[in-house]
């Protein structure tokens, strides 16, 4: 009979049990997730990876002082969404349900593929019923 190996946390249960770190140390206040410092980091990750000559994304302060970072539509000059950092999670709220789904995730590098994959799908729909 062989004795079983203890089990390592790979793939599933390690994923989940990264972003339970991350999230009790964003709800910790000594050590709590910085929204803005948060922001600022993803900012040169979508620039990056989302280089475009359709958008632009600017960092913006909402009426309610919440730090964001706006997704702009640089043709029709309209905001498309915008994205925000709470608790530990990066969110895209667009303001155009009708072609953009909102979505959160935990991590900075997935949070911007998503985006990118939302963009690209949902964009030419935008843009043919929106041209100028």
């Amino acid at each position: 009979m062989t004795a079983k190996k203890p089990a390592t946390a790979t793939g599933f249960d390690a994923e989940v049990d990264s972003a339970r770190k991350r999230l009790e140390s964003a709800l910790n206040e000594e050590t709590g997730f910085d929204d803005l410092a948060a922001l600022q980091a993803l900012a040169p990750i979508l620039e990056e990876k989302i280089s475009s000559r359709r958008l632009a994304f600017t960092l913006g302060d909402e009426d309610d002082d919440e730090t964001q970072i706006i997704v702009l539509h640089v043709q029709t000059d309209e905001e498309l969404g915008f994205i925000f950092a709470e608790d530990g999670e990066y969110v895209f709220e667009s303001n155009l349900e009708a072609y953009f789904d909102d979505f959160v995730d935990d991590d900075p590098e997935r949070f911007v593929e998503r985006l990118y994959e939302t963009l690209r799908a949902d964009l030419p729909k935008y843009e043919v019923e929106n041209k100028s």
